[in-house]
């Protein structure tokens, strides 16, 4: 067994070295900070730990082998023809797995690797330029900020990869139109990284093509089920109520990811996560998907979209906006996004919590948020 804190890295180490390592999010409370830097892990050469980077529940450590790790970048270089002569530039941090993935990805391909820090449109414009970037990966908050800049890309990039969350169709249409060559993907932490990845050149993204390490299935809910050599070898689950212990989730080598999806053949239609869906009157609502319409025609701020249980309705919706002048926008459409069985109850302004790539971390209880 090793402690947290043993194990702990602040900057990135050399993939070639080959050690054993933790990292964490910066942003984590401070006292689960402090347990997980506390707690035994279980031993294994290599393994790398990180956080989920989930919209809810309870805090776990992902336990990925350099096997799987090493198994995913070579997927994802192949898919992306990556070799010697391609400059990755990593806008992500290396806490989560697709900032992880490009350290892999380059060690393995002998391309060089160039960091940006801390995210600003206008830093990872400027690096774009000065390190003749061919490649990157990006989540649907960073592609927010780019298109509003305006700004074209530099001739040499070829591919920017764009995970952590679902990419809206007309933001992807606008970065098209500018000459972004956005590649839409699927991953998770649990998976190493991006399980289905857009290919070059591809122009319809309603299915998504499965990188050929995994394998796929939904199950009678409609949950995807991935198996392949990239999956994590287990986790560390940290209760609020106990002691944190080790699991693996995975049943006969099958991951359930708590994702709605459709497949056809070798190719993935994500409908969202089953978290996001809950029942009003008997009827399924889509909390993210009325999110993505109501963000849209709100200019002001971000806004947040949660439930409370409600004994007569089954739920009750109610809107956060970071500000009062997004308040007034959001409530302004209201009535021409929800359904009115569906309709919020009310519109608060308040601090609206996120995970590190941008996603609503949802509110579900009665005491709001």
């Amino acid at each position: 067994m090793a402690r947290g804190a043993d194990l702990l890295v602040t900057s990135p180490p050399r993939w070639e070295d080959g050690r054993t390592f933790l990292v964490l999010n910066p942003r984590l409370p401070a006292a689960m900070r402090a347990r997980i830097l506390s707690a035994e892990f279980p031993e294994a050469p290599g393994r790398v730990w990180l956080a989920t980077s989930g919209t809810g529940g309870v805090t776990k450590m992902v336990a990925l082998s350099r096997a799987a790790l090493e198994a995913s970048a070579r997927a994802v270089n192949a898919r992306l023809d990556a070799g010697p002569r391609d400059v990755w530039l990593n806008p992500l941090p290396l806490f989560h797995a697709g900032g992880l993935g490009i350290m892999v990805r380059a060690a393995l391909s002998g391309a060089r690797r160039e960091d940006t820090g801390a995210w600003s449109a206008e830093t990872f414009l400027r690096r774009l330029g000065e390190t003749g970037a061919t490649l990157t990966s990006l989540v649907p908050a960073q592609v927010h900020d780019l298109a509003r800049s305006g700004v074209r890309p530099p001739s040499g990039l070829r591919a920017a990869v764009v995970g952590g969350g679902a990419l809206d169709e007309p933001l992807r249409a606008i970065m098209a139109d500018r000459g972004w060559p956005l590649l839409p993907s699927y991953g998770l932490t649990e998976a190493a990284s991006q399980v289905a990845t857009a290919l070059p050149g591809q122009t319809d993204f309603a299915w998504l093509p499965l990188l050929p390490h995994f394998e796929a299935r939904t199950a009678p809910d409609g949950i995807l089920e991935l198996r392949g050599p990239a999956l994590l070898d287990g986790w560390m689950v940290f209760p609020a109520d106990r002691a944190p212990e080790w699991e693996d989730p995975k049943r006969d080598g099958w991951l359930r990811t708590g994702d709605r999806a459709e497949l056809r053949g070798r190719e993935l239609r994500v409908a969202g996560r089953a978290d996001d869906l809950v029942k009003i009157r008997g009827e399924l609502v889509d909390l993210a998907a009325l999110e993505r319409s109501l963000q849209a025609c709100v200019r002001s701020g971000k806004v947040a979209l949660h439930s409370r249980p409600d004994e007569r309705n089954g739920a009750t919706l109610h809107v956060v906006a970071e500000n009062t002048a997004a308040v007034r926008e959001a409530d302004a459409a209201i009535d021409g996004i929800f359904p009115p069985y569906a309709r919020p109850s009310e519109v608060v302004c308040g601090t609206i919590e996120t995970t590190a790539l941008g996603k609503t971390v949802r509110s579900r209880s009665g005491r709001g948020v």
